[in-house]
């Protein structure tokens, strides 16, 4: 496999698994503080994170729609299972936020 190819991968698993843990840990202290605007803040940071994935995953697929060949590798595939968890925790996030948010207003509204 070629170098920018391994570079690429392994970037791409650095920012989707940085992204990742700061979703997670927006939702954990979100539950600990019951802060929601703070746990939007954190889940936004670290989409700023799996953005960066998605900016490398699509330059590789620009590159390779441009004639450049990507080398298939489990490397790659490892790099690309590792974004798609981190989208799917992201997005699950904001859900869980949106629905903490919501049944903590019907709670305070019936107090």
């Amino acid at each position: 496999m070629d170098e920018k190819t391994v570079e690429q991968s392994m970037q791409l698993i650095l920012h989707s698994g940085t992204g990742r843990s700061m979703v997670i840990e927006a939702v954990r202290d979100m539950l600990k503080d019951g802060d929601v605007a703070v746990a939007k803040q954190k889940i936004e940071e670290g989409g700023k994170e799996i953005g960066q994935a998605h900016d490398i995953q699509t330059a590789m697929m620009s590159a390779e729609c441009d004639g450049q060949p990507v080398e298939k590798s489990i490397l790659l595939i490892h790099a690309q299972d590792h974004f798609m968890t981190a989208l799917a925790v992201r997005d699950m996030a904001n859900l869980l936020v949106e629905m903490y948010a919501a049944l903590k207003g019907k709670t305070e509204a019936s107090a």
